[in-house]
This record gives C-alpha cells, sequence and structure tokens, in this order.
C-alpha cells in the first residue's frame, strides 16, 4: 500500500493524452499577452498554420510549469510560432513556463474527474499515513489559577484508520514570551537579536505569545526580538525568558500510547480522547498519528498521488462529461475505461493493519 507516487500534474496529462486532447509547450520567449513557442509535443503540430488554435475552436492554454503556473489563457491567435492570449497574465512568460494546450476538455474538468475518481477509490486503497502537526497537547489555567488539561483532540480527517500513537519526547528549554508575528518553522535555529543566543524550534505557531526552544546556546534577553533563521518570522518585545519543558522533535518508542490510555470518539467530527488517569498532558508536545487512510482530493499541479495511476487515469475518464466523449468520438476509449471501473469497484474493500482503531464508520 502506498507503494504508488505521481502528482497531479502528471495524471491529468496521461489522461488528456490518451484522449488526444494534450498538446505540450516550451518557450522560446514571452510577454504577458503572447508565448513564442519553442517546442512542442506532439512535435507535428509546431509547423501548424496560421489561427490553427484558435479559427475553428479556441484551445485552453494552461501553464503546468515555470512563470504563471496555474493559470489558465484563451488562445485568439496563432502565427509565426507565436500564441496571442487572453486574458493578460499577470507576469510575462519566460523560458521556463511550459504549456498545456486543450481543445476538448479543460483543465478543470480533467481535475475535477481526477478527484470524482480519487473518490470513487476511498474504500478500495488504503494508503499509509503518518500525522505530527495537527494535535498539539493543551494544557491551560482556570481563573482560580488551577491547571486545566485537554484530553479530547479532533483528528485529521484523511486518516480511516490509526494503529499506532506517540507522544513526542520532551526535555528542558526555554519559553520566549512575547509578540509573534506569524507561524515558526518546526526545528528551525531562532536567535535573539541583541544577545545572540540560539535555540532550536519546539513550538511556535501562528497568533501566539510564546515560543518554546531547545538546545539553547546563549542567553535570551527581555526586550528583545528572536527571529527564525528559516522563516524569519519573529517574538518581538519579549517580555519573559522561563525554564520550560519543550518537545525534542523527536517521537521514541517509548513514548508509544498505551491501547488503554486512549480512546477514538465516533462522530461527523472524530476525535482522540486519552485517558485521564493515565495519560499525562504537557503542554505544546505534539502526537503522532500512524494510520492508513484514503488519497485526498488534489488541486495542483504538484500534489501528490499515491493511487495506481494507469487505474486512476481510466477511472477518471469515466467522470468527464459523456456528451463530449460522444460527441468526439471517444465512445470507444470511454466503453474500456468502464470495465477498468467495474473491476475496480468488484473489489472487496480494503483490510486495514491488524488492531488498527477505526476512526469512520
Amino acid at each position: 500500500m502506498g507503494v504508488y507516487s505521481t502528482t497531479e500534474k502528471a495524471v491529468r496529462q496521461s489522461l488528456s493524452w490518451m484522449l488526444g486532447d494534450c498538446i505540450l509547450c516550451t518557450a522560446s520567449a514571452g510577454e504577458k499577452t503572447t508565448y513564442t513557442v519553442a517546442t512542442t509535443n506532439p512535435v507535428q503540430f509546431y509547423n501548424k498554420a496560421d489561427d490553427f488554435f484558435n479559427s475553428t475552436e479556441q484551445y485552453e492554454a494552461y501553464c503546468y510549469e515555470g512563470t504563471n503556473i496555474g493559470t489558465s489563457h484563451l488562445i485568439t491567435d496563432w502565427g509565426s510560432h507565436k500564441l496571442t492570449l487572453t486574458p493578460a497574465a499577470a507576469a510575462n512568460y519566460t523560458t521556463s513556463s511550459k504549456l498545456e494546450l486543450h481543445r476538448l476538455f479543460q483543465v478543470a474538468e480533467l481535475r475535477d474527474a481526477i478527484n470524482r475518481a480519487i473518490t470513487f477509490y476511498a474504500k478500495k486503497y488504503l494508503i499509509d499515513d503518518t500525522d505530527s502537526t495537527t494535535i498539539t497537547l493543551v494544557e491551560s489555567t482556570s481563573n482560580d489559577d488551577e491547571t486545566l488539561y485537554t484530553y479530547e483532540y479532533t483528528l485529521p480527517t484523511d486518516l480511516l484508520y490509526i494503529w499506532r500513537v506517540t507522544t513526542e519526547g520532551s526535555k528542558s528549554g526555554k519559553k520566549l514570551t512575547g509578540t509573534v508575528s506569524g507561524a515558526f518553522t518546526l526545528g528551525e535555529t531562532v536567535t535573539g537579536g541583541t544577545s545572540e543566543a540560539t535555540g532550536i524550534l519546539s513550538y511556535g505557531p501562528a497568533d501566539g505569545t510564546y515560543i518554546l526552544v531547545r538546545e539553547v546556546d546563549g542567553t535570551f534577553e527581555v526586550g528583545e526580538t528572536a527571529t527564525g533563521g528559516t522563516s524569519e518570522k519573529t517574538c518581538s518585545s519579549i517580555t519573559a525568558v522561563d525554564d520550560e519543558t519543550v518537545g525534542t522533535g523527536k517521537f521514541p518508542m517509548s513514548n508509544v500510547v498505551e491501547r488503554r490510555d486512549l480512546t477514538i470518539v465516533k462522530s461527523s467530527s472524530p476525535k482522540i480522547k486519552f485517558h485521564e488517569d493515565h495519560y499525562n498532558v504537557v503542554a505544546d508536545l505534539r502526537i503522532r498519528l500512524e494510520g492508513q487512510g484514503k488519497q485526498a482530493v488534489v488541486d495542483s499541479d504538484t500534489d501528490a498521488i499515491y493511487l495506481p495511476p494507469h487505474e486512476l487515469v481510466e477511472v477518471a475518464a469515466t467522470f468527464l462529461p459523456f456528451s463530449k466523449i460522444e460527441s468526439n468520438n471517444l465512445t470507444a476509449t470511454f466503453n474500456k475505461c468502464m470495465e477498468t471501473r467495474a473491476r475496480v469497484e468488484a473489489r472487496p474493500p480494503v483490510h486495514p493493519y491488524a488492531n488498527s482503531m477505526r476512526v469512520y464508520e
């Protein structure tokens, strides 16, 4: 499971190739409304006559790589190996810009068909998945200065089964209280602007009032600003520097949570609940969930797809507008793809790993 790995772009282009509706272009020059073609694939489209791409039917030009990636435009003119596009792009096309040209099916239709096929696969194919960012343990203080612990947390929606839950390791570190400008990057080096002290970021989400650092070298000072070396986010006007238990960024096997210490609360938004008598909540430590889930829907060229691509392409074809299939003499291809879809549908539901906890019914 999870032995396949490709991208939305690759699946979309394979789907379009199968339907005879994909021309790939590279550029030798470009502006916001023009794109001078250097090469085409298939190669014979490079020398097509003037107005070929706009006379009878206007082709869609979709940028799948380089400057203007992810944008679609309509071809309004073609001549001397130059495409004229409307509306104007946000930036000049460059030699890095690569285009897909489509006549029959727009990129939006192809992507919608792929996502409908992904949904179709939901209970036919499980993908190994690990999540260590969704759940962070919460500890707070009541008005009476009593410590309150949160034992129940919402689970990510893409996990259907969970077979192991691990608490992040912990060690001594520092809590820097101040104004946090945005989300720091876990594991980045944080440096004090005045003290030049450094530490490794253990905790620092957006809209927080403090960050946690470990492996501190030097002494952070009240009043200074600490800046993330990767994210460039800041914890400014530091008002306090305190000793604190912080996450190590690792999830040791010794921290695997015993099954008796947790349960899955079934609801429209399933939750994991830790046992109040057995589990020790330590604020801001992360929880790693290991399990199996469904392929997430995709909405950009680089989104990863872990389903078998040869099948997915054919199943996706069955979700394209049938009126276009029929009017473009693609019925034989469609029927072949329906046979593939029927074989996938006839498969028994897949079985999760032994001892897995079901998240959704």
